[in-house]
């Protein structure tokens, strides 16, 4: 019997998913039950065999939290118990956002699929950046995703934050705040971040927005203009926008098991476009060992997921990574992030 899958996932299932998500922070506020857990339930699989490099990074495990659970950088510490090769926090807004209007979840529990429209809530960047600098020693390698509308507050965030995490993931726009109709650049803003930085680009994951993903040329065009810029990697999913009337907003992305078939290919895609020549994270959908696998044969150093956590429970990394350790060959480094490369303490 699994403790979550079967026993608490019911009793959480049953509560609206805004409500259930608050209860399961309020819960990972304390690191010290979950550190015990850790260890009873052997959450953390050490194996050599699943060490990995991303973008420089020396990550334990291939399998990491994506961004989206802990907005502000206030579960980390228990989230780091759980057995992720990394925990990625954010997205870190400039200043405070309310986001959008609840409902912001639906669950699709047949194909374990989320459709959100959060619309980037944030406690702001001063709070999430005090909250890094107090965490001290990192147990497993952090990731900040940080947004913003301008090409100045994106590069203000990256400078705030950089030196008290690992990698810096850059979010370029998010689907929930554009108005129908609306057109984004995000290519236009990605030089003008890149340009802000000044060279210090080889710590900096770049986030596909997925509107991109779906335009072969200017896919390619962004790749490109993350290698000229010497950035350390990127991240390629498969979200894709749906009419969803039990959302606020009417509508929301959708994310889980429903879009892992387009994330697959998208990441394969990337690889085509980049020729080894930069590290690739693949997100979406993914569930199970087989899942982390064929993200690695279609280009992807490591990957990262949410919706499995939540109908998985905090199992799901040692599951997966059990079951990954005897099948696991890692990625050969990119271009610019040689196999005896050191581990970065910071970010830039």
């Amino acid at each position: 019997m699994n403790l979550y899958r079967d026993v608490l996932a019911p009793g959480l299932f049953r509560m609206s998913p805004d409500r259930s998500h608050a209860m399961a922070h309020a819960a990972l506020r304390r690191a010290a039950p979950w550190r015990l857990l850790a260890a009873a339930a052997t959450l953390r699989v050490d194996d050599p065999r699943l060490v990995t490099r991303f973008a420089g990074v020396e990550l334990p495990n291939p399998v990491g939290l994506a961004a989206g659970f802990d907005k502000d950088a206030e579960l980390i510490a228990a989230l780091s118990c759980l057995g992720f090769g990394f925990v990625c926090v954010g997205s870190i807004m400039p200043e405070p956002r309310v986001g959008n209007p609840f409902p912001r979840l639906v669950r699709r529990r047949g194909t374990e699929s989320i459709a959100d429209s959060m619309g980037v809530p944030s406690k702001g960047r001063a709070y999430a950046t005090e909250r890094l600098r107090r965490l001290g020693p990192r147990a497993v390698p952090v990731i900040a995703n940080i947004g913003g509308f301008s090409a100045d507050a994106i590069a203000a965030g990256v400078i705030e934050v950089a030196p008290y995490v690992d990698l810096v993931e850059l979010s370029l726009m998010c689907p929930n705040v554009l108005a129908d109709g609306e057109v984004f650049d995000e290519i236009g803003m990605l030089r003008g971040v890149l340009a802000r930085l000044d060279g210090r680009a080889g710590s900096i994951v770049v986030r596909v927005p997925n509107d991109t993903t779906r335009l072969h040329d200017r896919f390619a065009e962004l790749i490109e203009v993350c290698i000229a810029a010497g950035v350390g990697g990127i991240k390629v999913g498969g979200g894709r926008r749906i009419a969803e009337p039990g959302l606020g907003t009417g509508a929301g992305t959708l994310h889980g098991r429903e879009i892992f078939d387009t994330a697959l290919m998208n990441v394969e895609r990337a690889a085509g476009f980049a020729r080894g020549r930069l590290a690739i994270k693949g997100n979406g959908g993914i569930s199970s060992a087989a899942d982390v696998l064929a993200m690695r044969r279609a280009g992807a150093s490591c990957v990262d997921l949410y919706s499995a956590f939540i109908y998985q429970g905090w199992t799901i990394a040692r599951d997966i990574n059990r079951a990954l350790a005897p099948i696991w060959k890692p990625a050969q480094a990119a271009a610019g992030s040689p196999a005896g490369e050191p581990k970065r303490q910071g970010c830039v």
